[in-house]
Order: C-alpha cells, then structure tokens, then sequence
C-alpha cells in the first residue's frame, strides 16, 4: 500500500494539503473600513446617543430585515442586548425562561442576573432548536418567556412556537446570534418574537468585534431596553414612554452601550454580507453534495422552506455504527492527522454546567434554581455527542479545491474502516 492510500494517523500522506488555518475569520478590513475608522478617530471617539455611525448601523440593521422591526437597539455584546431583553420582557424573580437545552449558554443565562429561572426543553434533531412538542411540557404555570435559538443557522418552527405563544399568552425572543440573513417561509428571523437579538462578535458572519443588536417593534420593550443599557442623550430623544422617559439623566443605572468604531466594523460587515453570504451557500452547497456517500455522517439538514442565511460551521451527525463503533474522538484524530480543521461543537449541553445545574442562583444565594431538563436519551444529548464542526467556508470558487479534498478525507477513513477499528482497539488506547 502506498504512503497516499494509507491513513495519515498510521503514517499515510494526509489527503488535505493546504496548511492550517481553513477558516480565516473576520475577513481582513477593506481601505474604505479603515479609513472611516481612522476618521471616526479624529472626529469623535464617545457616544453620543445613537448619532453618526451607531445610528447608521441601527438603521442599515432595520433594512436588513426588511422593515419586520421598528427599533433596533445597539449594545456592547450580545450576551447585554440579550439582558436587556429579557429584562425588557418581564423577566424578574419568580419568572420561568423556557429554552432549547442545547446552545451557548449566554442564550439564556442572563435570566440568571435577572434572578429569573430557566427550563431546559429538547430540541428537535432536524432543526437543531427547540422542539414544539418539548417546549408544550415544559411550560410551568411561571413561565412568561419562550427563548429560540435559530441554532448554527437553522431557523426554528416558528409557526408551532409561536401558536404555543399565543395559546399560553407568553412573549417570544429570538436569539438569531447564528442565523444573521437566515428567513423562515420567506420572512427574516429576528421579525417573528416580540424581541429579538443578534450577536455582533468577531466569529458570526455580520462582526463588529464585540457588540450585538437588540430589535423589536413592541415600543415598551424598546424603552425598557434602551433605559438598561443607555442614558442620558439616547434615552432622553429615543423613549418613547413618558413616564419612563424620566429616567433619561440615569437610565436604570447600567452602561452597556456600543462604541462608534464597532458601529463602524459592523456596517461594512453588514454591507458585505450578501456576497459573502452567497459564497458559503456554494462552497457549503458543493461540500454536502460531496459528502452524500460518506455513509457514516449524516448530513446537514435543510428544511425546503429555509434560507440558512449565514450559516455557522457545517455540523454533521457522525453514525458510529457506519464506522465499526469508532468513538468520534478517535474519528476527529484520524481527519485531524488527514490535514482537516475539524471538532466537536464547544458548547455542551447547559444542564451539564454548574450555572445551570447547581441548585442555587450564584448570584443571590439563597435564591433556589429548579433545574429542568430533558434527561438521558434526548435529541440535545444525541447531538451534542454525535456532532461534528467544520469549517465555514467562505471563498467561492477558490475553496473548491480545499472542500474536494475534506471529501477525500472523509471518503479515505471510510475506505480504511477496519484500520481505524483496530487502532481505535488498541492497547495505547
């Protein structure tokens, strides 16, 4: 046997011959980007309301979405627009957050700092988000949030969720941190809740650093929102409440608010993101086409009545039977010795973390946690151990190369399944 028909993991040529790293992200910054940032610079480096580019980015951010919101919100992360939300919508102390057990955990553990509490339901295997039948038997009679992650791009059942909404009178929030362009029977995510929030970090496909965007068409939760994190200047012009509007000096005592050269990166982000988006829908499109006779993965599902908008990794489930019961760690170290960037999903299940799990709030002592989740044999623990996290790919055509060769890799271990059995069987292992 050749070096090149040889497993790399038992000495083979690996099949991937471009270097580390596959996934170069954010982009690097065009003239333009850096020439506004160095003006900003010079012009003003505070924050005055929502004037010059915070207040672009909050207007771009509203066309994005087709005109589905009235307001948008800007915040210094995510993880804030999402505490503004949820404070925005009533969560308090003695109030449910029912939300997919499988996700990143800031999705929902700002209801924690709120001394809210969260029910973890299942999630549905083809969406990857929370599963409606799940979400029914998991309400409690102090539920008043339903929380959607529009997990790794896929939208979630919108229409279910949302007639589980208004049968049980609850308030929606999408958390879309993953799904940036994704549209769910021709609508944007991020227009179905009554808030909704997009995560602006360095790794999603409209960046700004750090930074996120809160955005509703509900006015009351806008200026519950806007009082969280800002004062002064945008609380005073923007609220829309009277009585709320004479908090404008103090807001309600945080800072959370975005920095105009955030605003900046995130408005050429923006502006881009629809070549880009296209490019990861081909490079995305040509690798599952490749990979549809790797009988071990099953592949990524794609609801036809979805755009995946922005994607975020490609995530197929591994099928350890098709491979002689290899544990995926083994499978990993094999595709990783064949010049693959790949892994498993960072994020375990939530019940799994002591913020979730202990059955105290660490923030209040004394304040108790109930600790609902879907146990042993859910589809969130099945995906969470059966996931695998490939690259996004991004440049189309010139990845193709690339992508032909991650197929070859895949293709390569099953060809060579019973070396990698017995070396999965063996005694250093």
């Amino acid at each position: 046997m050749t070096s090149a028909e040889q497993l790399a993991l038992l000495g083979g040529a690996p099949a991937v011959e471009q270097p580390l790293p596959h996934e170069v992200w954010p982009p690097p910054a065009e003239p333009a980007e850096l020439s506004e940032l160095a003006e900003q610079r010079n012009t003003d480096i505070s924050i005055k309301g929502n004037s010059g580019p915070i207040g672009q980015l909050e207007t771009d951010f509203l066309a994005f979405l087709n005109g589905g919101a009235r307001f948008a919100v800007t915040f210094n992360s995510g993880t804030s627009a999402l505490l503004a939300a949820y404070f925005a919508l009533g969560v308090r102390e003695g109030v449910d957050v029912v939300g997919p057990a499988l996700t990143y955990h800031a999705a929902l553990s700002p209801v924690f700092a709120l001394r809210g509490d969260v029910v973890l339901a299942d999630i549905d295997p083809d969406t990857r988000g929370l599963d409606p039948k799940a979400l029914q038997a998991a309400l409690t009679e102090h539920t008043k949030v339903i929380t959607v992650v529009h997990q790794w791009g896929h939208p979630c059942d919108m229409d279910a969720i949302l007639r589980i909404a208004e049968r049980n009178g609850l308030r929606v929030l999408e958390d879309c941190s993953h799904a940036h362009g994704s549209h769910y029977k021709g609508k944007p995510v991020g227009t179905f809740g009554d808030a909704a929030v997009f995560s602006l970090q360095a790794n999603k496909a409209v960046y700004a650093g750090e930074g996120g965007i809160l955005v509703t068409s509900d006015p009351g939760v806008h200026d519950r929102a806007t009082l969280l994190g800002h004062y002064r200047d945008r609380s005073r012009d923007t609220v829309i409440d009277e009585d709320l509007r004479a908090h404008w000096v103090t807001g309600f005592g945080l800072k959370l608010r975005m920095s105009p050269f955030n605003a900046i990166v995130a408005r050429h982000a923006l502006a881009a993101f629809p070549a880009r988006k296209e490019a990861r829908h081909r490079c995305l499109r040509h690798l599952g086409a490749q990979l549809g006779d790797v009988t071990y993965l099953e592949p990524v599902h794609v609801a036809d009545h979805v755009d995946m908008g922005a994607w975020y990794g490609y995530k197929p489930l591994y099928r350890p039977a098709e491979l002689g019961g290899v544990p995926r760690s083994v499978l990993i170290e094999a595709l990783r010795a064949e010049g693959m960037e790949v892994g498993a999903p960072s994020g375990p299940r939530l019940s799994t973390l002591p913020l979730y799990a202990h059955p105290e709030n660490p923030l209040f002592p004394g304040v108790p946690k109930k600790g609902i989740a879907p146990g042993t044999g859910s589809h969130a623990e099945y995906v969470e151990q059966h996931a695998l996290s490939l690259p996004t790919f991004t440049n189309w055509p010139e990845d193709t190369t690339l992508i032909d060769q991650y197929a070859e890799a895949f293709r390569k271990i099953g060809r060579h399944r019973e070396a990698l059995v017995r070396y999965a069987a063996g005694p250093s292992r």
